[in-house]
Protein backbone atom coordinates (compact mmCIF):
# COMPACT_ATOMS: atom_id res chain seq x y z
CA UNK A 1 0.00 0.00 0.00
CA UNK A 2 1.27 3.23 -1.19
CA UNK A 3 1.05 5.87 1.89
CA UNK A 4 1.91 9.47 2.50
CA UNK A 5 2.27 11.32 5.77
CA UNK A 6 2.03 14.80 6.07
CA UNK A 7 4.34 15.61 9.03
CA UNK A 8 4.72 19.67 7.18
CA UNK A 9 2.66 21.66 10.52
CA UNK A 10 5.03 20.15 13.12
CA UNK A 11 7.88 22.02 14.86
CA UNK A 12 10.96 19.58 14.84
CA UNK A 13 14.27 19.17 13.30
CA UNK A 14 14.47 17.69 9.86
CA UNK A 15 16.26 14.77 10.80
CA UNK A 16 13.99 14.50 13.88
CA UNK A 17 10.85 14.57 11.39
CA UNK A 18 12.76 12.13 8.93
CA UNK A 19 13.22 9.47 11.79
CA UNK A 20 9.22 9.91 12.72
CA UNK A 21 8.01 9.73 9.46
CA UNK A 22 10.52 6.04 8.86
CA UNK A 23 9.29 4.96 12.08
CA UNK A 24 5.78 5.46 11.66
CA UNK A 25 5.55 3.77 7.77
CA UNK A 26 7.50 0.85 9.00
CA UNK A 27 5.73 0.12 11.40
CA UNK A 28 2.66 0.75 9.59
CA UNK A 29 3.90 -2.20 6.97
CA UNK A 30 5.18 -4.59 9.50
CA UNK A 31 4.57 -3.42 12.98
CA UNK A 32 5.51 -1.67 15.90
CA UNK A 33 7.24 -4.55 17.40
CA UNK A 34 9.27 -6.00 14.15
CA UNK A 35 10.55 -2.20 13.58
CA UNK A 36 14.45 -2.11 13.90
CA UNK A 37 16.64 0.92 14.23
CA UNK A 38 18.89 0.24 11.94
CA UNK A 39 15.66 -0.08 9.51
CA UNK A 40 14.29 3.67 10.47
CA UNK A 41 17.76 4.59 9.90
CA UNK A 42 17.99 3.59 6.54
CA UNK A 43 14.55 4.65 5.54
CA UNK A 44 15.34 8.18 7.20
CA UNK A 45 18.30 8.46 5.47
CA UNK A 46 20.00 8.84 8.46
CA UNK A 47 23.01 7.20 10.41
CA UNK A 48 21.65 4.76 12.75
CA UNK A 49 23.79 6.80 15.89
CA UNK A 50 21.82 9.93 14.56
CA UNK A 51 18.56 8.43 15.88
CA UNK A 52 20.51 8.19 19.71
CA UNK A 53 20.80 11.88 19.36
CA UNK A 54 17.31 12.29 19.93
CA UNK A 55 15.94 9.31 21.21
CA UNK A 56 18.66 8.59 24.17
CA UNK A 57 18.24 4.58 25.05
CA UNK A 58 17.99 2.03 23.00
CA UNK A 59 15.35 -0.13 24.67
CA UNK A 60 13.36 2.66 24.45
CA UNK A 61 13.97 4.19 21.10
CA UNK A 62 10.79 2.93 19.42
CA UNK A 63 8.34 3.46 21.66
CA UNK A 64 9.50 6.93 22.47
CA UNK A 65 9.14 7.66 18.97
CA UNK A 66 5.79 6.67 19.02
CA UNK A 67 4.75 8.24 22.68
CA UNK A 68 6.13 11.87 20.82
CA UNK A 69 4.10 11.39 18.14
CA UNK A 70 1.19 11.04 20.18
CA UNK A 71 2.40 13.95 22.17
CA UNK A 72 2.84 16.01 18.76
CA UNK A 73 -0.56 14.67 17.24
CA UNK A 74 -2.07 15.85 21.21
CA UNK A 75 -0.34 19.54 20.87
CA UNK A 76 -0.36 20.39 16.85
CA UNK A 77 -3.05 18.28 15.11
CA UNK A 78 -6.04 17.34 17.56
CA UNK A 79 -6.94 19.52 20.42
CA UNK A 80 -7.14 23.10 18.52
CA UNK A 81 -10.14 22.25 16.51
CA UNK A 82 -11.38 20.57 19.80
CA UNK A 83 -11.04 23.53 21.53
CA UNK A 84 -12.72 25.92 18.77
CA UNK A 85 -15.95 23.29 18.83
CA UNK A 86 -16.26 22.95 22.58
CA UNK A 87 -15.90 27.03 22.78
CA UNK A 88 -18.56 27.50 20.34
CA UNK A 89 -21.30 29.12 21.55
CA UNK A 90 -24.02 28.59 18.49
CA UNK A 91 -27.30 27.05 19.17
CA UNK A 92 -26.54 24.09 17.75
CA UNK A 93 -28.40 20.96 18.20
CA UNK A 94 -26.26 17.97 20.66
CA UNK A 95 -26.93 15.46 17.57
CA UNK A 96 -25.28 18.52 14.89
CA UNK A 97 -22.36 19.63 17.19
CA UNK A 98 -21.30 15.73 18.26
CA UNK A 99 -21.08 15.14 13.79
CA UNK A 100 -19.17 18.03 13.47
CA UNK A 101 -16.93 16.78 16.44
CA UNK A 102 -16.69 12.93 14.66
CA UNK A 103 -16.26 14.47 11.22
CA UNK A 104 -13.46 16.68 12.10
CA UNK A 105 -11.88 13.52 14.00
CA UNK A 106 -11.77 11.68 11.09
CA UNK A 107 -10.69 13.98 8.41
CA UNK A 108 -7.59 14.13 10.53
CA UNK A 109 -7.72 9.55 10.52
CA UNK A 110 -7.83 10.48 6.95
CA UNK A 111 -4.87 12.84 6.54
CA UNK A 112 -2.63 11.17 9.06
CA UNK A 113 -3.74 7.62 8.66
CA UNK A 114 -0.40 5.36 9.07
CA UNK A 115 0.56 7.33 11.96
CA UNK A 116 -3.01 7.06 14.25
CA UNK A 117 -2.76 3.46 12.62
CA UNK A 118 0.33 2.49 14.47
CA UNK A 119 -0.82 4.48 17.62
CA UNK A 120 -3.90 3.01 17.90
CA UNK A 121 -3.12 -0.69 17.12
CA UNK A 122 0.18 -0.25 19.91
CA UNK A 123 -2.47 1.39 22.75
CA UNK A 124 -3.86 -2.01 22.63
CA UNK A 125 -1.42 -3.86 24.29
CA UNK A 126 0.95 -0.89 25.70
CA UNK A 127 0.05 0.50 29.31
CA UNK A 128 2.15 3.52 28.99
CA UNK A 129 1.08 4.61 25.77
CA UNK A 130 -2.53 4.30 26.38
CA UNK A 131 -1.59 6.55 29.61
CA UNK A 132 0.08 8.83 27.43
CA UNK A 133 -3.13 9.50 24.84
CA UNK A 134 -5.41 9.95 27.96
CA UNK A 135 -3.15 12.63 29.52
CA UNK A 136 -2.49 14.12 26.76
CA UNK A 137 -6.00 14.22 25.41
CA UNK A 138 -8.78 13.66 27.51
CA UNK A 139 -7.21 15.22 30.72
CA UNK A 140 -6.34 18.08 29.32
CA UNK A 141 -9.95 18.90 27.74
CA UNK A 142 -11.66 18.19 31.30
CA UNK A 143 -12.23 22.03 32.02
CA UNK A 144 -13.68 22.39 27.86
CA UNK A 145 -15.64 19.73 28.49
CA UNK A 146 -17.42 20.42 31.79
CA UNK A 147 -18.15 23.90 30.32
CA UNK A 148 -19.64 22.80 27.14
CA UNK A 149 -21.74 20.18 28.92
CA UNK A 150 -23.22 22.76 30.90
CA UNK A 151 -23.95 24.68 27.90
CA UNK A 152 -25.69 22.12 26.67
CA UNK A 153 -27.86 20.97 29.64
CA UNK A 154 -28.59 25.06 30.18
CA UNK A 155 -29.78 24.19 26.99
CA UNK A 156 -32.12 21.33 28.02
CA UNK A 157 -29.81 19.13 25.27
CA UNK A 158 -28.04 16.81 27.70
CA UNK A 159 -28.87 15.54 31.04
CA UNK A 160 -28.15 16.81 34.22
CA UNK A 161 -28.02 13.82 36.62
CA UNK A 162 -24.73 12.22 35.84
CA UNK A 163 -21.08 13.12 35.47
CA UNK A 164 -20.18 15.15 32.50
CA UNK A 165 -16.67 13.36 32.67
CA UNK A 166 -18.57 10.14 32.72
CA UNK A 167 -21.40 10.71 29.79
CA UNK A 168 -18.30 12.21 27.51
CA UNK A 169 -15.94 9.74 28.48
CA UNK A 170 -18.67 7.31 26.90
CA UNK A 171 -19.44 9.56 23.90
CA UNK A 172 -15.14 9.60 23.48
CA UNK A 173 -14.99 6.04 23.46
CA UNK A 174 -17.50 4.96 21.27
CA UNK A 175 -16.19 7.79 18.77
CA UNK A 176 -12.54 6.00 19.31
CA UNK A 177 -14.02 2.57 18.60
CA UNK A 178 -15.65 3.29 15.44
CA UNK A 179 -11.89 4.87 14.35
CA UNK A 180 -9.94 2.16 15.89
CA UNK A 181 -12.19 -0.36 13.85
CA UNK A 182 -11.77 1.59 10.51
CA UNK A 183 -7.69 1.85 11.04
CA UNK A 184 -7.16 -1.64 12.30
CA UNK A 185 -9.67 -3.87 9.98
CA UNK A 186 -8.88 -1.52 6.70
CA UNK A 187 -5.76 -0.85 4.04
CA UNK A 188 -7.41 2.67 3.80
CA UNK A 189 -9.89 4.48 5.28
CA UNK A 190 -13.00 6.83 3.22
CA UNK A 191 -14.78 9.55 4.98
CA UNK A 192 -17.08 10.05 2.46
CA UNK A 193 -18.23 6.21 2.34
CA UNK A 194 -18.61 6.17 6.31
CA UNK A 195 -21.75 9.02 6.66
CA UNK A 196 -23.99 6.65 7.20
CA UNK A 197 -22.31 4.84 9.90
CA UNK A 198 -21.59 7.85 11.29
CA UNK A 199 -25.24 9.18 11.58
CA UNK A 200 -26.55 5.58 12.98
CA UNK A 201 -24.04 5.80 15.39
CA UNK A 202 -24.52 8.99 16.76
CA UNK A 203 -28.28 7.91 16.83
CA UNK A 204 -27.48 5.10 19.15
CA UNK A 205 -25.44 7.20 21.43
CA UNK A 206 -28.24 9.48 21.72
CA UNK A 207 -31.26 7.05 21.75
CA UNK A 208 -30.11 3.75 22.52
CA UNK A 209 -30.84 0.56 21.63
CA UNK A 210 -34.39 0.35 23.03
CA UNK A 211 -37.16 0.78 20.94
CA UNK A 212 -38.87 4.12 20.85
CA UNK A 213 -41.71 4.47 23.25
CA UNK A 214 -44.81 4.09 21.49
CA UNK A 215 -47.99 6.36 22.89
CA UNK A 216 -51.26 4.89 22.95
CA UNK A 217 -54.84 6.59 21.89
CA UNK A 218 -54.57 9.78 22.50
CA UNK A 219 -52.08 9.40 25.08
Amino acid sequence: MNVNIDLSELELPDKEKKILEAAILISNEKGFSSTTTSEIAKRAGVAEGTIFRYFKTKKDILHGIMLQAIRIAADKILLNSLYDIFKSREQKELRVILKEILLDRLELVQRFFPMFRVLISEALFHQDIREVICSNLINRLDKEIREFYSNLAARGQIRTDVDPMLVMRNIIGNFLAFIGQKMLFTDNFSLSESTGEIDAMITLILDGISPAKQTKGGD
